[in-house]
């Protein structure tokens, strides 16, 4: 059994058991999902919500709960990060509670934090010393750390120097982890780089390089990639070697300025062969999200993940 700890100072907006923290994070309509794996009525005396937490702290597959105001309450134990929350007064509400590691046990990838948490999402890596707020992803055996996303275009992409340097977007949707941050990642050791693409078909595939490596702001974040695999093509080593270029920061080695033309910021050559860092759903060539040795450049991706590991 797992311990309680300090349960009855807690405001009921939340509530820690041992290493896991339990805060309110929304109040939502009450609604069916698959990712619900398991569902119970609490009516024996005492905290619903101590009884409900508890549940969720014994389980690793458990990424938070929702306590329902039925009668009964109504506790929810969802396996993976909350979706957007629903709205309907008519139907019985629910609080939000999703579970996080009070320490993150000094992991500094995504690989390590799934030993205490085998839910993806938004977690907190150790980095240098410093916490990094990452979104943590399981593809196939392994597990990845994202450093951008493109879904729907809610995030400009045509950003400047700065913008690029400390990231920008949100980490629940899409995203660019900045830089600085890249480059300290594949610093300290996350050098295998994975890239998927979706079209709009829904049909997905993906490149794997075996070295992935970003140099420091001093090196204008000069790219190192090489030891291409996968099935869409390799669209990465055109861009060895290069270093970054925004808008207002020209590195490229065209006469011209890609980033300003290409309308993102990516380590450009003289342009590109893959742009995902382009102007979401621009069909005319070379601008959009594209990938040339898959769907070539006037075809932009609907969806994109950049992700990195240990080797």
């Amino acid at each position: 059994m797992l311990e309680l700890v300090w349960y009855l100072i807690l405001p009921v907006s939340s509530m820690d058991i041992r290493e896991f923290s339990f805060a309110q994070s929304s109040v939502v309509a009450m609604n069916a999902s698959s990712d619900i794996s398991l569902e119970y009525a609490i009516s024996r005396p005492g905290s619903a919500l101590i009884d409900c937490v508890k549940s969720c702290a014994q389980f690793s597959s458990c990424a938070g709960v929702e306590l329902c105001n039925t009668t009964p309450k109504l506790c929810r134990l969802w396996d993976r990060e909350f979706p957007d929350h629903l709205t309907n007064p008519t139907v019985p509400q629910c609080q939000r509670f999703p579970k996080t590691l009070r320490t993150n046990h000094g992991c500094s990838d995504c690989g390590c934090i799934s030993s205490y948490e085998s839910w993806p999402g938004v977690k907190t890596l150790t980095v240098n010393g410093q916490a990094l707020s990452v979104p943590c992803y399981q593809s196939g055996t392994y597990w990845w750390t994202i450093i951008q996303r493109r879904l729907d275009g809610s995030e400009s992409f045509y950003r400047d120097w700065a913008s690029y340097k400390s990231g920008f977007g949100s980490l629940l949707s899409e995203f660019w982890l900045g830089n600085d941050n890249i480059h300290v990642l594949t610093n300290s050791g996350l050098t295998f780089l994975r890239i998927e693409l979706m079209d709009y078909t829904g049909e997905w595939r993906y490149a794997e390089y075996s070295t992935f490596l970003v140099e420091s702001e001093a090196n204008k974040y000069r790219l190192t990639v090489s030891g291409y695999s996968g099935n869409a093509g390799d669209s990465m080593a055109y861009h060895n070697g290069m270093s970054f270029s925004t808008y207002d920061s020209d590195n490229d080695l065209w006469t011209n300025h890609c980033a300003l033309t290409r309308l993102g910021g990516w380590w450009y050559k003289s342009c590109h062969e893959a742009n995902l860092n382009g102007e979401y759903a621009n069909t005319q060539k070379s601008n959009g999200i594209n990938w040339n040795a898959w769907r070539g450049f006037f075809y932009s991706m609907k969806e994109v993940r950049i992700m990195i590991r240990r080797p």
